[in-house]
């Protein structure tokens, strides 16, 4: 029961009740008739019956006087009979046949036996089991080893649909928590690890966390090589609230990247290994003053700036090119127009520089089930890492790539019948079922920050290319278009249509399916 209000002047009394993730508001009458009916007697509690037992032992007391006041005090003779015994006194011990008082019967209650223990942590209790499909991108990894511009770029391990496991242990206060889980590829050889502590007692929340990821990968250059990549993270985990809504987080540690080229022929039997460990410290100041009404709905603004420096601790031939910079925003506002029908509004952006850079694939949707890729926009640089910036639909992946990226999206989220329907909805697909209008705005670019320029998108394939500009607005590229999102099977499923911003619905759309709840 979540609420109970009663209308006394009506005789009415409303109840909000919730069950599972549904809320169900009862209104029932008040008959005075039936309450003055009922014999309610409550049990007493362990306090009164002691108080009970008190007030009867003084009272059997008070009579037992009252009955040997009344009686004839003179001595009695017992003695009519000769025998050859003397007089002995009487056995006290035994208690045949004798009437006991009412004093000697003494209750042993609860409140006597009860005790008060100090709680001494740790004791541990199950927190959560998940098992299902997913797949979700960690935080941890958002950057890959840069794969030499081949795509597509899966920012998990490099797979449309995984398996997952995750379970998780907390102790009684909620202060200690160990969590652990495995994601499992289909072809159960590209995995991902992952084990976390979190310490939560003091105001400096602290944890630490192994993560390893495995993927299968490609070479540009050599197309009929194929290559395994291990990464290894060893990351300390630090957050310090401000307030409510504000707060500083950090995470440092070392990061292991390994390369094997797979066996074929002599010439990759004898390649060598490629490796290399980076340290990594990053800052975050976050700002989040949103709730969540219903699935995939929020209101309230929300927004992080973030900063990021790795430094390359092995094979470092010159120290002048070593480090790694990486900056960022993200900014997300949710306003209500009418009961969970909102407005989200989002701008993001990304600039890496320094001898090692990031390079952002700019195009598709977040957890894009089977990616489209860009083969003919070839990056022009070397760089050390690789990410994606997101969303933008209409294109596919690298319409533009860079170390700098800008996204602005829109959307107007309309949940169908939760909004527009009074009466509570019990079937999940039909209470999530939402439609999405949305306008998506960006561009990437490989120079200062201020050589912004709109992507372009190229058609055909090489030696017969034609290159056209994106359409969009100003220095974006921009893509519009509908969606539709619900529940199905107990996971958030995503399908867009999107058309580019050359004119009105102009030629066919690009269709987008994703799993996960959007931004």
């Amino acid at each position: 029961m979540l609420e109970t209000r009663t209308a006394g002047d009506n005789q009415q009394v409303s109840e909000v009740v919730k069950l599972g993730d549904v809320k169900l508001l009862y209104r029932l009458k008040v008959d005075e008739n039936v309450l003055h009916r009922r014999n309610i007697s409550a049990r007493p509690t362990e306090y009164v019956k002691q108080i009970m037992d008190a007030e009867r032992r003084t009272l059997l007391k008070n009579a037992a006087q009252e009955e040997k006041n009344s009686q004839d005090t003179s001595g009695k003779q017992n003695d009519f009979f000769q025998n050859e015994f003397q007089n002995e006194k009487p056995d006290t011990n035994s208690k045949t046949g004798r009437v006991i008082e009412s004093t000697e019967i003494v209750r042993t209650t609860v409140l006597k036996k009860a005790r008060v223990f100090e709680y001494r942590p740790p004791k541990f209790f199950a927190d959560y089991v998940v098992t299902g499909f997913s797949n979700s991108v960690l935080a941890v990894n958002k950057f890959q080893p840069y794969g030499g511009g081949a795509g597509p770029i899966y920012m998990s391990n490099g797979n449309d649909f995984n398996g997952l496991i995750r379970m998780g242990t907390s102790d009684l206060m909620e202060d200690v928590k160990f969590s652990g889980g495995i994601r499992i590829a289909p072809n159960l050889r590209d995995n991902d690890v992952l084990f976390e502590f979190t310490n939560l007692r003091k105001r400096l929340d602290w944890g630490v966390m192994y993560y390893r990821s495995s993927n299968q990968v490609g070479f540009s250059n050599l197309p009929q090589y194929l290559g395994k990549e291990f990464a290894n993270y060893y990351l300390l985990r630090l957050k310090y609230p401000i307030d409510r809504t504000r707060s500083i987080r950090a995470t440092l540690g070392p990061r292991f990247d390994k390369l094997i080229i797979t066996s074929r022929d002599r010439q990759s039997l004898q390649a060598e290994d490629q490796k290399s460990t980076y340290g990594q410290f990053s800052l975050e100041y976050v700002y989040d003053n949103t709730l969540n009404p219903a699935t995939n709905i929020w209101t309230g603004l929300r927004y992080k700036i973030f900063g990021d420096w790795f430094t390359q601790l092995s094979d470092v031939k010159n120290t002048d090119g070593k480090f790694l910079f990486n900056a960022g925003f993200d900014v997300r506002n949710y306003v209500p127009i009418y009961r969970n029908l909102i407005w989200a509004v989002r701008a993001g952006g990304d600039f890496s520089w320094g001898k090692q850079r990031v390079i952002y694939y700019l195009g598709g949707v977040d957890n894009w089930f089977s990616p489209k890729f860009n083969d003919a926009n070839r990056p022009i640089n070397d760089y050390t890492y690789q990410s994606l910036a997101v969303n933008l639909r209409g294109f596919k992946q690298n319409v533009a790539n860079g170390n700098n990226a800008l996204v602005l999206n829109s959307e107007i989220r309309v949940p169908v019948f939760s909004t527009f329907f009074n009466k509570p909805i019990n079937n999940a697909f039909l209470r999530n079922f939402q439609v999405i209008q949305f306008f998506d705005l960006g561009t990437a670019w490989d120079s200062e920050l201020g050589k912004i320029e709109r992507p372009s998108v190229v058609y055909g394939t090489p030696p017969i290319t034609v290159r056209v500009k994106a359409g969009g607005i100003g220095p974006l590229a921009g893509g519009y278009g509908f969606g539709a999102r619900s529940t199905l099977l107990g996971y958030f499923i995503r399908v867009d249509a999107a058309w580019q911003m050359n004119g009105v619905f102009r030629g066919k759309p690009m269709w987008y399916f994703a799993m996960g709840l959007d931004f």
